[in-house]
């Protein structure tokens, strides 16, 4: 099997920088943890940066000429009109996803659920240390533990969202549970 020197070149790439050519605006297209990279985080991963350009119908400009052949990361170079679609694609469906998972993270029924895990935790791992000791009087000491379980925003979803009245109700609901 042959291959040619222009399919070598695209297999060697380690990365692919597609560049605004009339701001200089760069989105980073490499695989995680690429130690060539340093501490900057890739935009997408490096295969994503074709199959966008492909789906939108992006056509990139010719060799700016700035290119070293012997760098490993390719450079792109798109019109202004055609790097802002592209970043709209890209950023859009990043902040799409994180906004589903913020939403499912605050979601009352998966907080209720964790906080009852919480407890019925708290309560086994207390028995297993301190077999003989009643839990109804350390129940509400237990249970003032359980906001350092949660995100400063995911217990005022407790507290507020919650079936609860305070932080005193939420605190017995959880030493009721531990109890």
């Amino acid at each position: 099997m042959k291959i040619t020197r222009r399919q070598l070149r695209r297999i060697i790439k380690e990365a692919i920088d597609v560049t605004n050519a009339s701001t200089g605006e760069v989105m980073i297209f490499a695989d995680e943890g690429d130690p060539a990279l340093g501490d900057f985080k890739p935009d997408a991963p490096e295969l994503a940066a074709r199959n966008v350009m492909k789906r939108l119908g992006l056509t990139p400009l010719e060799n700016m000429g700035d290119s070293d052949p012997s760098d490993p990361v390719e450079e792109i170079h798109l019109s202004a009109e055609d790097w802002a679609e592209m970043d709209y694609e890209i950023g859009g469906k990043r902040h799409k996803r994180k906004a589903k998972k913020n939403l499912a993270r605050l979601n009352i029924d998966n907080l209720m659920a964790r906080l009852e895990d919480w407890a019925l935790n708290a309560r086994e791992e207390y028995a297993a240390d301190n077999p003989d000791a009643d839990l109804q009087d350390i129940a509400w000491d237990l249970a003032q533990g359980a906001e350092y379980s949660f995100e400063p925003d995911e217990w005022n979803v407790l507290l507020y969202t919650g079936p609860f009245e305070g932080d005193d109700d939420l605190y017995t609901y959880v030493a009721d549970l531990i109890a």
